[in-house]
């Protein structure tokens, strides 16, 4: 099989100085994570081969089950809750009861209306008694006196005019508040389950946002929230960093939180590239930074197992589901010496001493940035990541001490002056399209992001 530094050759491009920083961050990164940030007690940090292949270096975005149709209900700040008739998770038929007003006030209301009515019908009917008689004493008195009469019987008619639009009026309210009343009764419009039912209070104070029984509301007056039975699909949350990453028609692998081995497939259907997210849902770098999140959507080949309200992970589908036989490790854990031979920082057993094992490469992976390990390494053997602290001999451990933020300063001087070519053949370069890792200058970092 052909050495790995004389693998993927292609033609080498001058990067600038931005990229050398870029190189070196992306080191420090791959150290703390992947564990030579952890040593404990001087010892290397080492992983066991099998687990690291079951793990995973995608990136992963956070998502949750609902359906294609949700119906929001909104609660009518003018009045008063009631009773609320179900509960967040209840299955809802159509025609159910989700929640009723107060009538009280109403009734109030409606008696003080017809009250005025009956004033107002009283005053036009004195009045027209009233009109007779200065028609009748207007009819036998003098001309000066008839100016008089006249007078006060147009001011009559006008009482009466008002008090006719005043019973208008009053009757047109009466009519609206009889029909609250009989819509007092919010009923499901469909078959579903109850998402969720925001805080009353902070509907009423006018709050924008604010938590309600068990969850956040998005705010406005939306009280409850009801998602249809129906096709399920994922709603996925991603960062401004990462939205770039992926686009619409991109296979997608959705794997269960429970249990990460429950997996469904799927494809990205929609991305709304407007920020939706609350600031609780944004990743704050320092004072005044912060990243916003946009929600993407999947369409699923199969809902097997699948529950609405779900909490569920997304990340890209490059494969790493396939089933393959032997060993494969990411290009970042393979070295090479001077006389060509691939090797690792390997370990017999738990606390065995650090020795470098010569290993014979065979496929590619080039979608995961994987090399098959044919001869060299077990399953049940250990490797550290590569490091200058990595030696034949070292002490090993497998117990990860989380690395001082004084200790990074040490890990960029390691990497500038420390490495004897294993990362870096030829300073501020690298492959136009880099899939040997660190033989050929780039510093191989997988995927770090892992978003919950």
């Amino acid at each position: 099989m052909e050495k790995k530094t004389n693998m993927n050759k292609k033609k080498k491009i001058i990067i600038a100085a931005v990229a050398a920083a870029v190189v070196v961050v992306a080191a420090v990164v791959v150290f703390i994570l992947l564990g030579n940030g952890g040593n404990k007690a001087g010892k290397i940090y080492v992983q066991n081969v099998k687990e690291l292949m079951s793990g995973s270096y995608q990136n992963r975005y956070s998502g949750v089950v609902e359906t294609q149709k949700s119906e929001k209900y909104e609660f009518d700040t003018s009045r008063q809750l009631e009773e609320v008739y179900v509960k967040e998770g209840q299955k809802v038929k159509s025609g159910d009861k989700l929640f009723s007003y107060n009538t009280d006030q109403l009734n109030l209301e409606i008696q003080e209306l017809e009250i005025q009515i009956e004033k107002s019908n009283s005053t036009i009917s004195n009045n027209n008694d009233q009109i007779s008689q200065l028609y009748q004493l207007m009819e036998y008195a003098d001309s000066s006196d008839k100016l008089g009469y006249s007078a006060q019987i147009q001011q009559l008619q006008a009482d009466n005019a008002q008090a006719e639009y005043n019973i208008k009026t009053n009757q047109a309210n009466i009519n609206s508040k009889k029909n609250a009343i009989s819509k007092s009764t919010i009923y499901s419009s469909m078959n579903g389950t109850v998402q969720e039912i925001a805080d009353i209070n902070t509907i009423l104070n006018g709050d924008d946002y604010g938590y309600y029984y068990g969850g956040y509301s998005e705010g406005g007056n939306a009280f409850i929230t009801v998602i249809a039975d129906g096709d399920m699909r994922i709603k996925g949350k991603i960062g401004e960093q990462n939205v770039i990453n992926i686009y619409t028609g991109e296979k997608v692998i959705v794997r269960s939180r429970v249990d990460e081995s429950i997996t469904w497939k799927g494809t990205i259907a929609s991305i709304n590239t407007q920020s939706t997210a609350s600031e609780e849902d944004m990743y704050y770098y320092g004072p005044g930074e912060s990243s916003a999140k946009y929600e993407f959507y999947v369409n699923l080949e199969n809902t097997d197992g699948l529950m609405l309200g779900q909490h569920v992970t997304v990340e890209e589908d490059l494969g790493q589901e396939d089933t393959r036989e032997g060993i494969w490790l990411n290009s970042g854990w393979i070295l090479c010496d001077e006389n060509g031979d691939n090797y690792v920082w390997a370990a017999k057993s738990d606390g065995a001493k650090l020795e470098k094992r010569k290993v014979i490469l065979g496929r590619y992976d080039e979608n995961l940035d994987e090399y098959e390990i044919q001869t060299g390494l077990k399953e049940e053997e250990f490797i550290a990541w590569p490091s200058a602290e990595c030696k034949p001999g070292a002490a090993t451990t497998t117990v990860y001490a989380e690395p001082e933020m004084g200790d990074m300063d040490g890990y960029v001087d390691e990497l500038d002056s420390s490495y004897d070519g294993d990362y870096m053949d030829e300073p501020m370069v690298y492959d136009e399209m880099p899939v040997d890792g660190a033989l050929n200058g780039e510093m191989p970092v997988p995927a770090v992001e892992e978003i919950y």
